[in-house]
C-alpha cells in the first residue's frame, strides 16, 4: 500500500533507463514514446484520462503474446503495461466465483484455483507469459472450447477504465446475474478499443478427477476431419477434439514422426466416465479406418494439450472460423494455398465441434493473405491475421471488410472513446 507521498502519476512514472524497455513494447517496429506502470485500477484511469486530454495514444499491454493481432497502429505514444495490476481481488470456491486484476497470468489464476480443486477453463495463451485482461481483449480461446466454451460464456463481471477517467463496472459477482446491459461483451474481442479492462469476475469448474488422451494417425484428411467432427458433436462430453498437422513441439515423437493428420481426443471427468469415453473413442477412431491409435504418457498430458492454443511461430498466422461443418474443407484450401505460395508445408490446427482452425505458415505475403481471405469468405468464413513478420498490415488486411454493423461500432467508439485514445486504428475498420 502506498501513503500519500508515495504516490506516482503513472503517465510520468518514467521506464528503467538503459534497459530498452521501450523497445520490447514495439508493435511491428513501431516503438512508443514510454511506458507507463499502473498499479491499480484508479491509476489507469487517470492514465487514460491524462493521455485523452492531451492527445495521446495508449496501447494496454499485459504479457504481449496476443499484440500482433490486429493492424498497425496509427499513433502509439504510451504503452500501458498492466503488469503490476495483478492481484486477487476475491475467491469464493463454494460459489464457483473468482475475481482477479486483468494482469495477472492465465497461469497464477490456475495456481490460485487448483489449491481448492477448481480451475478457469480458459486456455487460449501460454500460461506463464499471457495475461487474462489480454485473452479477454483479444477473446483467444483454446481446445476447452468444445465443452466449456468461449470467453463470454465464463465472464460474469469487468472492471473497466474508460478514456474520461471513469471506472465503470458491468455485470456481477454471481452466476446468475441477469441485472442491466451485458456490456461484458462489448470489451470481450474488442482489442482494447473502447476501455481498458482491469478486473475481471470468472465462474470457474472444478478440476476433473480424472483426464486422458487418445491420438490417432489418419492418411486421409478428410477422414480424420469427419471423424473429429463426429466425435466432437456425440454424446460423450468429451473436453476437446482436434485434428492437426506439422511438428507441433508439444506432440509425442512417434506423431511428428508422421505425414498425415492426428486426431486427438481430450477425455475428462470421473474415472469410469474418463475409462467409458477413451473405450468408445478408441473404438470409434479404430472403425475410421486409423492407422494407429494411441496416447501421451500420463505425464505428457498436460504439456500435450498446452501446445495448442498457439501453433509454432512460422511468419504468419491466422484464425479462421467458419460453421463447423466446413471448417475442414476451409482448411484444406487455405493450407494448400499457403503451401503452393511458399513451398513449404503449413502447420494447422482445427479445433472440431467449434468451427475454428489455425493455419500457420512461412513465405507470407499480402497477396496470400488476401487470397486465404477470400477463400474463407467465399465459404460463409472470416480470416482474422493473429502474426505477420515483415508485412505491413492495414485494417481490411487484419480484419477484413466492414460490414452492416460498421457504423454502430463507429458510434459506440465514437461515444466511449471519442478522443480515439485506445489503440487507434488497430480494430476493425481503422476504428
Amino acid at each position: 500500500m502506498n501513503g500519500p507521498d508515495d504516490v506516482v502519476n503513472p503517465v510520468d512514472r518514467p521506464s528503467t533507463p538503459g534497459t530498452g524497455e521501450v523497445s520490447r513494447f514495439a508493435i511491428r517496429s513501431i516503438v512508443p514514446r514510454r511506458v507507463a506502470h499502473p498499479r491499480t485500477p484508479a491509476e489507469v484511469s487517470e492514465l487514460l484520462a491524462e493521455a485523452s486530454a492531451k492527445g495521446d495514444a495508449v496501447v494496454p499491454w499485459g504479457g504481449g503474446t496476443h499484440q500482433g493481432i490486429g493492424a498497425s497502429p496509427e499513433r502509439y505514444d504510451i504503452a500501458c503495461d498492466l503488469a503490476s495490476v495483478d492481484e486477487l481481488v476475491a475467491f469464493e470456491p463454494a460459489d464457483l466465483v473468482v475475481t482477479v486484476q486483468a494482469g495477472m497470468t492465465l497461469g497464477r489464476v490456475q495456481e490460485h484455483l487448483r489449491e481448492k480443486g477448481q480451475f478457469l477453463a480458459l486456455d487460449g495463451g501460454r500460461p506463464e507469459f499471457s495475461t487474462i485482461g489480454g485473452m479477454l481483449a483479444t477473446n483467444s480461446s483454446g481446445p476447452s472450447r468444445l465443452l466449456y466454451g468461449s470467453a463470454r460464456d465464463l465472464v460474469l463481471g469487468m472492471q473497466v477504465a474508460l478514456p474520461n477517467g471513469d471506472l465503470v463496472r458491468s455485470g456481477g459477482k454471481v452466476v446468475k446475474n441477469v441485472v442491466g446491459y451485458d456490456l461484458n461483451k462489448l470489451h470481450i474481442g474488442g482489442l482494447g478499443t473502447v476501455g481498458t479492462i482491469c478486473e475481471i469476475t470468472f465462474k470457474v469448474h472444478p478440476l476433473p478427477k480424472s483426464e486422458g488422451t487418445v491420438l490417432a494417425h489418419f492418411n486421409d484428411f478428410k477422414v480424420a476431419n469427419a471423424v473429429a467432427e463426429s466425435l466432437a458433436r456425440s454424446n460423450l462430453s468429451l473436453r476437446s477434439v482436434i485434428a492437426f498437422s506439422g511438428s507441433l513441439q508439444s506432440a509425442p515423437a512417434e506423431v511428428r514422426q508422421q505425414a498425415g493428420t492426428t486426431v486427438a481426443v481430450w477425455c475428462a471427468g470421473w474415472p469410469a466416465a474418463v475409462e467409458r469415453q477413451k473405450r468408445d473413442v478408441v473404438e470409434i477412431l479404430g472403425g475410421a479406418g486409423a492407422s494407429a491409435v494411441f496416447g501421451p504418457n500420463p505425464q505428457a498430458h498436460e504439456t500435450f494439450w498446452s501446445g495448442f492454443s498457439q501453433l509454432p511461430h512460422l511468419g504468419v498466422q491466422v484464425k479462421l472460423a467458419s460453421l463447423p461443418s466446413r471448417i475442414g474443407e476451409l482448411v484444406a484450401v487455405t493450407s494448400h494455398l499457403a503451401s503452393e505460395s511458399s513451398h513449404a508445408n503449413p502447420d494447422w490446427i482445427v479445433y472440431a465441434g467449434v468451427g475454428i482452425a489455425r493455419l500457420a505458415f512461412t513465405g507470407g505475403t499480402v497477396d496470400l493473405i488476401r487470397r486465404i481471405r477470400d477463400a474463407a469468405s467465399s465459404r460463409g468464413g472470416t480470416c482474422v491475421v493473429e502474426a505477420a513478420e515483415g508485412i505491413p498490415i492495414d485494417p481490411i488486411l487484419a480484419w477484413g471488410p466492414v460490414r452492416d454493423d460498421f457504423a454502430l461500432m463507429q458510434r459506440v467508439k465514437a461515444q466511449f472513446d471519442p478522443n480515439r485514445t485506445l489503440n487507434p486504428g488497430r480494430f476493425v475498420g481503422g476504428i
